[in-house]
């Protein structure tokens, strides 16, 4: 692809824009906000330190095995002579903000320096300094054996002003390494791997990837990791170093590269010459590195067939400055309403602590205003009436789980809740009653069924009910029936009732659980009250199982265990209904037809037909009876299951659902509002912290709100 040149601004407001998106970084922003920047990315060796002296004129430390366990930033500023200087602080990372005196002193590290160069030793013992402040080994260190902390994610943030410089800001990271030592660890290599990861996978970071002209393109460590977070390559600028130490024949290749034809990147690539060992020994200045480097690309016929926007360091320096402004200038928008967004949500997390709670009055304040809360989502969740951007599976939708949960016992105890399967009058399987169930127990634990789903039975009801009846005979007359028989019968062709009821409270006790969870911990920011509270919940929870045990055992006493009865006329019409029918059956099995006409027939064969044995008149007669029964005291019991039982206790007043109410907050005492809402250090310096990140961010917001871009 074709590179275009691009053109050298020094503006007051390309300045002004990188000083804004600086001060945002200081202010911490960086930790909430993706903000924009340039990432210097290499392998150790591979020249990237040599690459920022020449970009920014400062000598980097190379004592040490592993110079730097920091990132370290350096803004470069347009400035007169006169204001020329370095000035050199420390950003602190997310882990030493947990830590108010650790924060304290990072803070307070800040070195000035006057001129516009950093000697080598002078930058090292800066170096040394601000290590021993973030508490981890400086270059200078020999001792790296024995050490505890190893890396900061603490920044070094030097600014260099001065009128050689163009405005620009770039991060450098620790460089990869491959091969462990007793000085760079597993644990170091696996720690420099993710710190890198961290910067270049973050979308609005423009990774300026540095290569070693001596080594292969593909084993560079780097290269692959940039791949990785940018595929496609528009976010990643190719540095070709060390290009005077590339091989007699090796050249072509690297040229290729630098051409963009090997590595396709938007930005492309650009080729450089650091000084070398022999140059630094031999005394060789920053301004002698710069005009050794023009000698360089101009006199060897190879490099001269590269662009010469693409070539050294100037030329990249100008092409950095301006990227950085065009990459800010876009991002602007965006980055102000992620700030917008986290100053949002650290003030929802700083509404949800509430204000201190020192005395007994903020206490009590405090847990009525989670009681307002809470209640203001029960009625809603109870009403039906849902933030509409709930997912359909989402436990504050509760009435309409409840109510889900309601249809599917209806169906369940209908298809399921009786032991064996009646028959129709003319002796076939009850549609109604197509299922007969094994997967619910009765009372004494004992299976409820003979009978499997597909009809194939061990004993079917009317060998049951024969069975039962002759089993039972008394003192009663031949066809007449002991009306305990209907009883025990009733008793075992409900047996699943109580285990299908069972199911369904529990399962609705769990919806109310799931519901009071995910509400706490939606209205509370507050962990330790909302853990005291959800204890006391679970307490109320508690209580109310056990009383629902009790008087779910009083309403299926009531149906299974006393007699039968009912007012309801819905049992003497579907009783006779029944009988009506079973004539009926019998006089078409003589081939007689409702259908209007005439017969002429013999009585003594209609009345044999239609009257059967005195036996069979009495199995017939339960049959219908315990049918008819049946279908009053299912209808009966499930609705009372769910009004008096799910609808009374556990969603009622009293339940869970509902016990956490000004009642309960008015009624406690100091000592228990000390225990449960009283403020611990913990949410102390919770509060604090949000409150320092809201001011943070406001101010965030203000500055970023002063430019136009």
């Amino acid at each position: 692809m074709t590179i275009k040149p691009v053109i050298d601004l020094h503006n007051e407001k390309r300045a002004r824009v990188l000083e804004i998106i600086d001060k945002l970084r200081e202010l911490g922003v960086s930790e909430s906000v993706s903000l924009p920047q340039l990432v210097v990315v290499g392998d150790q060796s591979s020249g990237k330190s040599s690459l920022l002296e020449g970009l920014t004129g400062l000598s980097f430390p190379v004592a040490s095995e592993l110079c730097t366990r920091f990132a370290t930033q350096i803004v470069l500023r347009r400035a007169s002579p006169d204001e020329a200087g370095a000035k050199i602080t420390i950003i602190p990372g997310q882990s030493s903000q947990t830590d108010e005196h650790l924060e304290g002193r990072l803070k307070g590290f800040q070195r000035a320096l006057s001129g516009d160069y950093l000697g080598s030793e002078e930058f090292g013992r800066v170096f040394d300094e601000a290590a021993e402040v973030m508490g981890i080994p400086g270059p200078s260190a020999t001792d790296l054996e024995s050490i505890d902390k190893r890396f900061s994610d603490d920044i070094l943030k030097i600014e260099l002003s001065g009128p050689e410089h163009h405005h620009l800001s770039v991060v450098d990271v620790p460089g990869l390494f491959h091969n462990p030592t007793k000085y760079q660890t597993k644990e170091d290599k696996s720690i420099i791997r993710w710190l890198i990861e961290d910067y270049i996978t973050d979308k609005r970071t423009i990774i300026l990837a540095v290569m070693d002209a001596r080594n292969n393109l593909a084993n560079q460590g780097v290269f692959q990791m940039a791949r990785a977070a940018d595929p496609a390559g528009k976010r990643t600028v190719g540095i070709i170093t060390k290009c005077d130490a590339v091989q007699t024949g090796d050249e072509a290749g690297v040229i290729r590269i630098a051409k963009n034809q090997v590595e396709e990147l938007t930005h492309g690539w650009f080729v450089v010459k650091n000084r070398s060992t022999e140059d630094i020994e031999g005394g060789v200045t920053i301004e002698g590195r710069h005009r050794k480097e023009k000698e360089f690309f101009s006199e060897k016929p190879l490099w001269r067939d590269l662009p010469r926007d693409r070539v050294g360091i100037h030329s990249l320096k100008r092409f950095l400055g301006k990227l950085l402004y065009d990459h800010i200038r876009n991002e602007f928008p965006s980055v102000i309403k992620d700030i917008e967004q986290s100053l949002q949500d650290a003030e929802n997390d700083l509404e949800q602590l509430g204000p201190s709670r020192q005395t007994s009055v903020d206490q009590r304040r405090f847990l009525n205003r989670i009681v307002r809360k809470y209640q203001a989502e029960v009625d809603n969740a109870l009403g039906g009436n849902y933030d509409p951007t709930l997912s359909s599976d989402n436990s504050l939708k509760l009435r309409m789980h409840t109510q889900a949960l309601g249809e599917e016992f209806a169906k369940t105890i209908a298809r399921h809740g009786h032991a064996k399967l009646f028959y129709t009058p003319d002796g076939n399987l009850d549609p109604e009653y197509s299922r007969a169930t094994s997967d619910y127990e009765d009372d004494d634990g004992g299976s409820a069924v003979s009978e499997n789903t597909d009809g194939d039975n061990e004993e079917d009801i009317c060998s049951w009910i024969r069975r039962v009846y002759r089993d039972s005979r008394g003192t009663e007359l031949p066809g007449t029936v002991n009306p305990r028989v209907i009883e025990n019968l009733f008793r075992q062709q409900s047996s699943p009732w109580r285990q299908i009821a069972l199911d369904y409270i529990t399962k609705a006790a769990g919806a109310v659980k799931a519901f009071n969870h995910d509400i706490l911990m939606d209205i509370i920011g507050d962990d330790e009250v909302r853990e005291k509270l959800t204890f006391r919940l679970m307490r109320v929870q508690e209580a109310t199982e056990r009383t629902v045990a009790e008087e779910f055992s009083k309403l299926l006493h009531d149906e299974r265990g006393g007699i039968l009865q009912t007012v309801n006329h819905y049992y003497a019409d579907t009783l006779t209904a029944i009988r009506d029918e079973r004539v009926r059956a019998k006089l078409r099995g003589l081939g007689l037809q409702d259908n209007g006409k005439y017969y002429e027939v013999n009585f003594n064969e209609l009345m044999r037909g239609v009257h059967p044995s005195n036996e069979d008149q009495a199995v017939n007669d339960i049959h219908d009876v315990l049918k008819a029964y049946y279908k009053v005291a299912l209808k009966r019991f499930a609705d009372n299951v769910v009004i008096q039982i799910v609808e009374r206790y556990i969603l009622g007043q009293d339940g869970p659902v509902r016990a956490l109410c000004s009642d309960m907050v008015n009624d406690m005492d100091e000592g228990e509002l000390l225990e449960l809402a009283g403020e611990s250090f913990v949410t102390s310096s919770k509060r604090q912290d949000l409150t320092a990140k809201c001011q943070r961010l406001q101010e965030a917001l203000e500055i970023a709100k002063q430019v136009c871009v």
